[in-house]
């Protein structure tokens, strides 16, 4: 009985592979255009802020002996010091805001055509909206993790954080291109918690083809490698998008 269930499960994820396989057309050339163009825009952005803040950081001294400078003095650089902290807090709460701003267009589109929703500037826009909320609450769980768990296994607790973000995020785009509703939230939060059972094999295969692909690609060492990788992790995240979003709707029709 049970060997008969694996199998009616394997049959049901192959059907799914298939049926993803043969809804592949020439929209995943835009795919991987458009996945490239945010990736890119993104990166020049974190750098140009980047290299503002060092700017910032070198033209901003600081007294080696400051007991030295009086207390006026003193006062003013604590005073100082306050001010340049909280304008990298403001320059970096604008440079995630202008990223979210850039992923909400650009992954907009992408999981439009991913699953055949027509792109209007009222789905943008709605998940432009739906995309500073979602961000808004994994950036309260970052500093959560960041605040209260022990230095020590500070790195794995955020390993778990991106791991999850990643896990809801992919149903709630798949759900959220159907419906266009903000309550898509709560319905991708309970699908991936009640039928984590039928996540957990797809993406269990997911990742370690992941692993594969990169551990193959890191035995080529030339100048460009790591541009070639770069390259075939996108082509790969767009294949598989469109696997999520077709997995996600029959595993949604179970219900």
């Amino acid at each position: 009985m049970k060997t008969t269930k694996k199998l009616n499960f394997i049959e049901w994820n192959n059907g799914i592979l298939i049926s993803s396989i043969k809804n592949i057309d020439l929209n995943i050339i835009l795919i991987i255009i458009l996945d490239f163009l945010f990736y890119i825009s993104s990166g020049y952005l974190f750098i140009f802020w980047l290299q503002r803040v060092q700017a910032k950081m070198t033209a901003f001294n600081i007294p080696t002996d400051i007991t030295a400078l009086g207390v006026e003095k003193a006062q003013q650089l604590v005073s100082d010091v306050k001010a340049f902290y909280f304008l990298i807090i403001a320059s970096l709460v604008l440079l995630l805001t202008a990223i979210i701003f850039l992923m909400s267009i650009f992954k907009g589109i992408i999981w439009a055509k991913t699953t055949g929703t027509k792109t209007t500037f009222k789905l943008i826009s709605k998940f432009l909206a739906l995309n500073l909320i979602w961000a808004g609450f994994w950036f309260v769980v970052v500093f959560l993790v960041s605040y209260l768990v022990e230095p020590a296994a500070a790195p794995m607790a955020m390993l778990v954080a991106v791991i999850l973000a990643l896990y809801f995020t992919n149903t709630l785009y798949a759900l959220f291109m159907r419906k266009q509703q903000f309550k898509s939230i709560l319905g991708a939060i309970k699908l991936n918690i009640a039928k984590i059972h039928l996540f957990l094999l797809p993406y269990s295969a997911i990742g370690l083809l992941l692993f594969i692909i990169v551990r193959l690609l890191s035995l080529f060492k030339f100048q460009y490698s790591s541009i070639l990788l770069g390259l075939v992790l996108i082509v790969y995240a767009a294949a598989v998008r469109y696997y999520v979003s077709n997995l996600v709707y029959e595993i949604e029709k179970l219900k």
